[in-house]
């Protein structure tokens, strides 16, 4: 999948607009089929199936399904790799790795209302991972232009006073950019150079993660009709530590000499939603599930810095300034992500396995921001509603389809899937696939899952924009790899 969306540098007219883009509601308004290794095995195929940890996060009716109690634990391991390239320069290949936890969970099975039809009705607890954050790239080549035209950009008929601390007022007091004729129009080292190649890097790293913990309430009628509810609290961290260089190593520029630009943004945040879901039993081989999630209401709070070191020629001696942002920006505000409705079906094969599969619908043009516009600051309010209306132009509702099955062998459990992520672009069509497969093994009491999964995409970004030279478009192939082990306890 080709999905060219492009994440610019922050801009900022106020604290408000350093960190906050349309690329940040769609980050944590998107789901990963992750959980316990069972349900990652079939590709998220359990809507409709139940009595898994992972598959609660979906329909919480499958709680219902639960016959036993049961404790469960899901450690795990990603493997993610990324290539990268800068226009037609080589690609160049990053490698992320390490531990994850992505299930954890506890079951209270509980016997129904004596002499009521209601068969069980039990009770659960646990956290789920939805999504993972972690990826890292870097890139190495030659173009003409430079980031200092973004900051001139930036900059036009604005005061040097009321530069932005983190970006264009850095570039102004390092000498990046300056203002010879004093009419608040910026000149850079590079204006008379503006056709010479510059050396440009680098290194971009991500981390972190989207969770649920999730409190989950689900009945068992005659067993036809399986009924549940969760109130859930997402959370997430994400980090972002970005180092960008430029250097003219073949002296194409006799002024230039390089300079270095960093940017480390950290977001952490809570929220809450819902989620109802029924599961009908049409026949003893057939079942039917319906589930919801109300739109996700989570406060965020961004720490953001930057810093930039400078160097270039002076009257034959290279000068050389490094300014660092005056204070870490921090700013609280509010995401509201979109409803999520998933349709699921399933047949259970006596005790033979199961055939699963899914359809969920999400619209990513109605997530919003919300700028707490109780602070009566226009600016960010303005900002706020640019944003919102920029989602609302960039992302459509999309389909994601999931697709598995489970066969048993005495206590042997083979598993496979596949996931069909649909493209949240607008005039896009394109799906992310994902294949994953699996074995369990039940042996009494104890029980055990493992699970791989790999997917794959290609992707765009502009570590700067400008109007003034050609988009510095760099291009990635991502490669996502994870391996998630199930050990579980019955009683």
């Amino acid at each position: 999948m080709k999905n060219l969306f492009f994440i610019a540098l922050f801009v900022g007219l106020s604290t408000a607009s350093i960190a906050q883009n349309v690329s940040d509601a769609l980050r944590y308004s998107q789901r990963d089929p992750l959980g316990s290794a069972r349900y990652v095995g079939v590709g998220g195929s359990m809507g409709a199936i139940g009595a898994d940890f992972g598959s609660i996060t979906d329909n919480p009716a499958g709680l219902a399904g639960y016959r036993f109690s049961e404790v469960v634990l899901s450690p795990g391991l990603y493997y993610n790799q990324t290539n990268s390239q800068l226009k037609s320069s080589a690609f160049i290949k990053e490698n992320k790795y390490g531990p994850a936890v992505d299930n954890l969970g506890l079951v209270i099975v509980k016997n129904g209302i004596e002499g009521s039809n209601w068969r069980t009705v039990n009770f659960s607890f646990g956290y789920n991972k939805v999504a993972d954050y972690n990826n890292q790239l870097y890139f190495l080549g030659n173009t003409t232009g430079s980031i200092t035209d973004h900051w001139r950009e930036q900059s036009l008929h604005v005061a040097p006073d009321d530069l932005s601390s983190f970006a264009s007022g850095l570039a102004y007091e390092a000498g990046a950019i300056y203002d010879s004729n004093n009419d608040y129009v910026y000149e850079s080292d590079f204006t008379s150079y503006a056709n010479k190649a510059v050396t440009k890097s680098q290194l971009a790293k991500t981390k972190g993660y989207m969770s649920e913990v999730q409190f989950s309430l689900a009945g068992n009628y005659k067993d036809k009709l399986l009924i549940g509810a969760a109130l859930v609290i997402p959370h997430l961290s994400y980090t972002e530590d970005k180092s960008y260089e430029e250097s003219d190593p073949t002296n194409l520029n006799p002024v230039f000499e390089n300079l270095r630009y960093t940017e480390f943004l950290k977001t952490k945040g809570s929220g809450l939603n819902l989620k109802l879901g029924v599961i009908f039993k049409l026949h003893d081989l057939f079942r039917l599930g319906i589930a919801f999630q109300t739109p996700s209401l989570i406060e965020l709070t961004d720490d953001y810095e930057t810093s930039l070191s400078y160097s270039y020629v002076d009257n034959g001696t290279v000068q050389t300034y490094d300014k660092q942002s005056p204070e870490t920006g921090q700013y609280t505000y509010n995401l509201i992500t979109p409803m999520r409705t998933r349709l699921s079906f399933g047949s259970v094969i006596a005790k033979n396995g199961f055939l699963g599969a899914s359809v969920e619908y999400v619209n990513y043009s109605k997530a919003q921001f919300d700028f707490n516009s109780d602070q009566n600051n226009s600016s960010d309010i303005d900002y706020q509603n640019s944003l919102n209306d920029d989602i609302k132009k960039q992302y459509k509702s999309s389909l994601n389809y999931n697709l598995g099955a489970e066969i048993a062998i005495d206590a042997l459990r083979l598993r496979g899937g596949v996931s069909l992520i649909g493209s949240p672009y607008e005039n896009e069509k394109d799906f992310t696939s994902t294949y994953s497969a699996g074995l369990g093994y039940r042996g009494g009491r104890f029980f055990t899952d493992v699970a791989v999964r790999h997917s794959s995409y290609d992707d765009g970004y502009l570590p700067y924009t400008t109007a003034s030279n050609d988009a510095q478009l760099v291009y990635s192939k991502h490669s996502l790899n994870r391996l998630v082990l199930t050990f579980g306890y019955k009683f």
